[in-house]
């Protein structure tokens, strides 16, 4: 939340922490830097290095409070607590303890680290485990990661993930009891505030385009996704709207005629404009955990064509057009299928009217329903802790 940009992860945390407010819960962010302290700006020098190594070794680390002058609220943080976790764990082997005098009543993690608060309920949140399910999707090294889940999972109180994809992975990898890893999905679409702003943002896409939205890499396919919009002869423009991977497919157009364009960075506000008036959200991914912009296409009612099987049939549900992700032939009948279709056709209605329904199942009030459902089971589970 800290970080300029934003992620999927700060999309999820965001949805969290609304979600949690408006049912009345009083939250706070765990930060890893004091507001007034300014390191955040200092260079990363070996003396800084090496205090952090220091630190790292240890087995305990203290949650601090930072009282700030525009709020009465104390500030919880611990310096660099991020990257300190992590060297702890590959010195140690072993998750990193936290401990506060102000304890809050359940420690939500949003994201997988190496770390859990002494005393209280750790929830933990896994996203997906695609480095473990598709290890040569990512340049995450899966044997850490493993070994960091495995402590992770035993030590939570409770994990919780996105999808029900993911939960049975979860269960599968790692023989977690059924009971212990909810799917709570995550809220996901556009506000009315966002809605408002659309017809203002600053245009970056053309209107009528194909559009593909995430980060421009190997997992979301998009070296298949050029090569089938080449071979399907449309003439409405490929849009990648997103930042640069890890790893660059090549993206290059692959005839004379075929139009690529590329957004590496815009607004919001300019992202769901570009969405809204684009003819179709094309999103084959190879693997994903929950898949944000299908949802977000249809809530603003855009069709969608997006991977068969995995987490994204899952959040499509039976709402979008469906393709093999490695079947080339396969994507690029499905957008001349689709270009060949004008907006207004029955088929598009259908597709479209679909994909507002399938929305509706995580807005605000949805997910607060699931919620509310998950703090009535931690209540049976901790009746002591949580009366």
């Amino acid at each position: 939340m800290g970080r300029s940009g934003g992620t999927g992860v700060a999309t999820y945390v965001q949805g969290v922490e609304a979600c949690l407010t408006r049912m009345g819960f009083h939250t706070q962010y765990l930060w890893d830097h004091d507001p007034d302290d300014g390191t955040q700006q200092h260079p990363d020098t070996g003396w800084r290095r090496l205090t952090r190594f220091l630190r790292a070794c240890l087995p305990v680390q203290i949650i601090r409070s930072h009282y700030q002058q525009s709020s009465a609220e104390p500030y919880p943080y611990i310096s660099d607590i991020y990257r300190v976790a992590h060297i702890h764990f590959r010195i140690c082997k072993r998750l990193l303890f936290l401990r506060s005098q102000r304890l809050p009543d359940i420690m939500f993690w949003t994201y997988p680290l190496p770390i859990v608060v002494k005393n209280t309920i750790n929830i933990v949140t896994i996203h997906d485990l695609i480095p473990l399910t598709h290890p040569h999707l990512t340049g995450i090294n899966p044997q850490r990661l493993q070994q960091m889940l495995t402590q992770l999972v035993a030590r939570a109180d409770v994990v919780v993930t996105v999808s029900e994809t993911v939960r049975q992975q979860i269960r599968e990898i790692f023989g977690v009891p059924a009971g212990k890893v909810i799917n709570l999905y995550q809220l996901a679409g556009v506000t009315v505030a966002e809605r408002q702003q659309l017809t203002t943002a600053p245009v970056v896409a053309p209107a009528g385009c194909f559009i593909c939205i995430g980060r421009v890499e190997k997992r979301k396919n998009i070296e298949r996704l050029v090569d089938a919009h080449a071979a399907s002869a449309t003439e409405r423009p490929l849009v990648l709207l997103g930042p640069d991977g890890d790893d660059m497919p090549d993206f290059r157009p692959r005839t004379p005629r075929q139009r690529i364009i590329r957004v590496p960075w815009c607004g919001r506000d300019s992202l769901l404009r570009s969405l809204a008036n684009a003819h179709a959200l094309v999103f084959p991914s190879l693997a994903e955990g929950f898949g944000l912009p299908i949802i977000e296409a249809m809530a603003l009612g855009v069709p969608v064509m997006t991977s068969r099987g995995g987490a994204t049939e899952e959040i499509a549900g039976g709402a979008a057009m469906l393709v093999d992700p490695y079947d080339t032939q396969d994507i690029a009948s499905k957008i001349e299928w689709l270009d060949q279709m004008q907006p207004d056709a029955p088929e598009m209605e259908k597709l479209r009217h679909a994909g507002l329904e399938r929305a509706q199942e995580f807005t605000e009030s949805a997910q607060i329903g699931r919620l509310r459902t998950f703090h009535a089971y931690l209540c049976k589970l901790f009746p002591e802790r949580l009366k």
